[in-house]
């Protein structure tokens, strides 16, 4: 695909963020928020797709753009980006570009795969029955979106000024309480489900949960060279039970 309509498509696609925070006047941080979430997904996904040498880039690209298309509206509908307290973000954003033309510069069956990775990047589990194309979008989609998703939570955490309950999802803020459901999750190795989470020591433990959980070793030495489990753990109680838990991480991260 020509570059040039890459271009385009993100040029196209930062009208339409500017369309939706025009139209949310006070409330536009938060379509900010995701406009340039976005485009770091895009240029996250063109690292891990160059490093892991996987050819031709641009479906890719394409469907780390517009991974999170759904956001816009769901949020100026529901003023919230909780998927289960309003829509599923996926569904919401491969209904979007099925019904238009925004991936039109695609051939039908590679249209049809970026729309599916897009309605599948942020559930828990994938399909095990998916086309290889889908898959192979899907799981860079879905690395280099928790690649961006930890510095923008940690940033809005080591701010001085009160949580945002967007980006916290409305948990509660006490420091020094946490889900044991949620912790022994993490210590079997898995990434706990939105629902679980109480307070937003649990939102940090999925956060670091999802480092060696990362499908390709580009992104997980992204994850790692990045520092991102020290800062979430930093902002941990200094407790034996978290310090298991992040050296059980930190072994699984460089597998």
């Amino acid at each position: 695909m020509d570059p040039v309509v890459l271009r385009e498509m993100r040029a196209r696609f930062v009208r339409m963020a500017g369309e939706y925070a025009e139209r949310l006047g006070e409330r536009r941080e938060h379509i900010i928020l995701k406009r340039d979430h976005s485009l770091r997904v895009h240029a996250l996904a063109a690292k891990i797709v160059a490093r892991e040498s996987i050819a031709p880039p641009a479906p890719y690209l394409a469907a780390a753009l517009v991974h999170d298309i759904g956001r816009f509206s769901q949020f100026e509908r529901f003023g919230t980006y909780r998927d289960d307290q309003s829509v599923d973000h996926g569904e919401e954003g491969a209904d979007f570009l099925r019904e238009g033309d925004f991936l039109s510069a695609f051939e039908p069956q590679v249209r049809d795969c970026i729309i599916l990775a897009v309605r599948l990047h942020n559930k828990r589990e994938v399909p095990l029955d998916m086309d290889p194309l889908s898959r192979a979008l899907c799981n860079v989609v879905r690395d280099a979106d928790k690649l961006d998703i930890v510095p923008v939570v940690l940033a809005k955490l080591s701010a001085p000024a009160p949580q945002d309950p967007v980006v916290t999802l409305g948990l509660m803020d006490e420091p020094e309480a946490w889900t044991e459901l949620v912790a022994e999750a993490v210590a079997d190795g898995e990434s706990p489900a939105y629902g679980e989470l109480r307070y937003i020591n649990d939102f940090k433990l999925l956060l670091a949960s999802w480092g060696p959980k990362l499908v390709h070793g580009a992104s997980r030495r992204i994850f790692s060279g990045r520092g991102y489990l020290d800062s979430l753990f930093d902002l941990l109680p200094k407790t034996e039970r978290f310090s298991g838990l992040k050296s059980c991480l930190a072994g699984h991260l460089e597998r």
